[in-house]
């Protein structure tokens, strides 16, 4: 858990980390789950899907958490990989972007990220929808950063040791950072390039949504200091 200075300062747990491991026409599909807090409140950022469940329960178990102690998850989007453990947050708010609930009603059919029924299992919760920049905490501002997907977003922390970014997968890898070329856009509007920048521009950290944290320094470098790492057992 990062320090704090004050209830108003946000900061960040990274429960489940990202991966980018992937095997030939296919990905494990393991995408960064964030636990953020500010003034009291508690809020998770994405969820996962099944490959992930057990992950993500161990972690909030080993923090002395529950599902039920969070009372809003935040979806950057609605990519199986990112929503699709919702059913365990059945008293929590559920957030997600105008654009994004507009486009899951009828997913392009080359998408292969987005199940055509995401939108009914999303229907069932606390549904609340935003659109453009809201400060769901204070301190954590939502913001769209469109490409990846139609309505994806990120969000933006004021933390005591800077501005973070939890980008999800606006900003996947750090390929993606050095390269400033997105991967997998979803989007027939190309925004992705773009959204990519936005992350680069306003974060100092930057948490990605298939990677470990990254550090941008005031002379441009991208920096990390830890590897992915995958325990792979064949049965």
């Amino acid at each position: 858990m990062q320090p704090h200075q004050s209830d108003q300062t946000p900061r960040y747990d990274i429960l489940v980390s990202g991966s980018s491991l992937a095997m030939e026409g296919s990905f494990l599909g393991i995408s960064t789950i964030v636990m953020v807090e500010s003034a009291g409140r508690r809020a998770l950022f994405d969820c996962g899907h099944f490959t992930t469940r057990r992950l993500l329960l161990a972690a909030l178990a080993q923090r002395g958490l529950t599902p039920a102690d969070f009372e809003m998850v935040i979806l950057s989007h609605a990519h199986f990989d990112h929503c699709l453990n919702i059913d365990l947050f059945p008293q929590a708010q559920v957030i997600l972007s105008q654009d994004e609930w507009d486009y899951i009603q009828g997913p392009f059919p080359d998408d292969p990220a987005t199940p055509p029924y995401v939108a009914d299992i999303l229907r069932k919760t606390r549904l609340e929808l935003i659109e453009g920049e809201v400060e769901l905490l204070p301190g954590v501002t939502a913001f769209p950063t469109p490409g990846h997907s139609p309505g994806h977003m990120s969000l933006d922390l004021r933390t005591a040791e800077g501005p973070v970014i939890l980008a999800a997968d606006a900003l996947k890898t750090a390929r993606e950072a050095l390269s400033g070329i997105p991967d997998m856009e979803i989007d027939p509007l190309k925004r992705a390039g773009a959204s990519l920048r936005k992350v680069l521009d306003r974060g100092r950290f930057i948490v990605p949504g298939h990677f470990p944290p990254l550090t941008r320094h005031d002379d441009g470098r991208i920096t990390w200091d830890e590897i992915q790492k995958a325990t792979l057992l064949l049965r």
